[in-house]
């Protein structure tokens, strides 16, 4: 079993990371591999609308994101973090999705493996809960349907704004690795 975590949060040591890590630890001692791509310190542009991918299967650029593409392909699970910021989730993951584009074919089928397990981390300063639920379901969404996906869980950080500031909230730890722990159950 292989999962990676991909974080869009520009704070390497943010609330997003921290709980995308809790996933990961949890997933490690279920037996997983584990591997962690923080987007803000990979090199990496967006979709250069050129269509090179439906005729190749893969994206002409050869950036950062090529050894993230080859890993999602073989991994069994993914974890997606992103903070919120003004509305949405940050640059970094959106730049990273508009890629993505490389990972279906011209008639829109997925080219990944069906079965993955996903998890969606968010964290966001705004204090509501539900403030942000359409980004998260779109999302959830967009890699049902492109990446055929199985999402098993939404995690969010709700009223944080200080890097690190959700270690405090111990049954959001806790659920986050438990999240982790049953990724294949």
């Amino acid at each position: 079993m292989k999962v990676i975590g991909i974080v869009g949060s520009p704070r390497k040591n943010g609330n997003t990371n921290v709980l995308v890590q809790q996933v990961l630890t949890g997933a490690a001692e279920a037996g997983a591999e584990t591997r962690t791509f923080i987007l803000n310190e990979m090199n990496y542009k967006g979709c250069q609308g050129c269509d090179y991918c439906k005729n190749h299967e893969e994206c002409k650029l050869e950036d950062d994101l090529v050894e993230v593409f080859d890993e999602l392909a073989s991994a069994d699970g993914v974890i997606f973090g992103s903070p919120i910021y003004f509305g949405q989730f940050t640059g970094q993951m959106r730049l990273f999705l508009d890629r993505c584009y490389s990972l279906i074919n011209a008639d829109f089928s997925p080219r990944l493996s069906a079965g993955k397990k996903a998890v969606i981390i968010g964290a966001q300063g705004a204090p509501e809960p539900m403030a942000f639920k359409g980004v998260y379901e779109e999302f959830g969404g967009q890699i049902s349907n492109f990446m055929r996906m199985e999402v098993k869980d939404t995690l969010v950080a709700v009223g944080y704004h200080a890097p690190g500031e959700v270690k405090a909230n111990t049954e959001l730890m806790e659920k986050a690795k438990n999240t982790g722990m049953n990724l294949f159950k």
